[in-house]
């Protein structure tokens, strides 16, 4: 009786902390009793990964081979992780290797989509909104690099959140996130495909003006932390997406991003497409 009425008294008082000691709580108990086979980001499973072990499918080879190489040059220096440095809780280069592998679920999750995506469209132009260190887009170019004439189209501020570009209260507090960005980090990450990449530094939507925006595209990842841009992003890209063009949104199913969600909802429902939230947070979703 007396757990149960601090847990209410927390539930009600202290609802942030009291997600925080059960999400820990949770994990030293599911981690006693269950062999645990992946975790990170929110998400935990004792069934096996789709690249854990050997397998002879096209999907697992082609993500196995983008993360070895992407792994090899994070080790070498080759691919600095600013966001991952900028962390709080990172202390050393195991640290950052540990929260590289966190991604694995949600990188795979963008492999499948572009593999997906070049194998059922004509275009190779692809598009990121959000790019920070280039980490996400690797895994997409890792499937269209097959083809010597693809073309990513990348928009992010590589600056500050600004307050003007986000309309609530809860996406405000955001102001001034991600000021650690770099552009020359960014391009010195994607260095061995420069020849197919074009960077449109500034912020969403006033970028699109003067940039050099694709006419079709294949594939597109939104991950903007925020409702407006990400509204914007799906205007101007929805309509040049070919038929079986593939739509990945990172911040879809995610805590905090509420109004993401509602945006992104509104802008499809009457739209031809195909819908898919998976458990990552992210949403997939194929043109129709």
């Amino acid at each position: 009786m007396f757990k149960l009425k601090i847990k209410t008294f927390l539930r009600k008082n202290y609802p942030n902390l009291y997600e925080i000691i059960k999400i820990i709580y949770s994990r030293i108990i599911f981690k006693r009793k269950n062999n645990i086979k992946f975790s990170g980001w929110g998400l935990t499973t004792t069934q096996s990964p789709p690249w854990i072990g050997t397998s002879k499918n096209k999907t697992y080879i082609g993500f196995k081979n983008a993360k070895d190489i992407l792994y090899n040059k994070i080790k070498q220096n080759k691919f600095y992780l600013s966001q991952f440095y900028s962390h709080p809780e990172i202390k050393n280069f195991d640290d950052v290797i540990e929260m590289f592998e966190q991604l694995d679920y949600r990188h795979y999750i963008i492999y499948y989509s572009a593999l997906l995506a070049f194998e059922n469209t004509h275009s190779r132009n692809i598009v990121e909104c959000g790019t920070c260190d280039g980490l996400t887009i690797f895994f997409s170019i890792a499937k269209y690099k097959e083809d010597n004439n693809f073309k990513a189209y990348l928009y992010d501020s590589w600056s500050e959140m600004k307050s003007e570009h986000l309309l609530t209260k809860k996406e405000k507090e955001k102001a001034g996130d991600y000021k650690y960005l770099n552009i020359d980090t960014t391009k010195k990450n994607l260095s061995d495909f420069q020849s197919n990449l074009i960077f449109n530094k500034g912020y969403i939507p006033e970028v699109f003006k003067n940039s050099d925006n694709p006419k079709n595209i294949s594939w597109l990842h939104i991950d903007l932390n925020s409702s407006m841009p990400t509204q914007e992003s799906l205007k101007l890209f929805y309509p040049i997406l070919e038929k079986n063009g593939v739509i990945v949104l990172d911040d879809y199913g995610w805590d905090g991003f509420e109004e993401t969600r509602e945006v992104v909802e509104d802008f499809f429902i009457d739209k031809k497409i195909t819908f898919l939230h998976l458990i990552t947070g992210q949403a997939l979703i194929i043109k129709r």
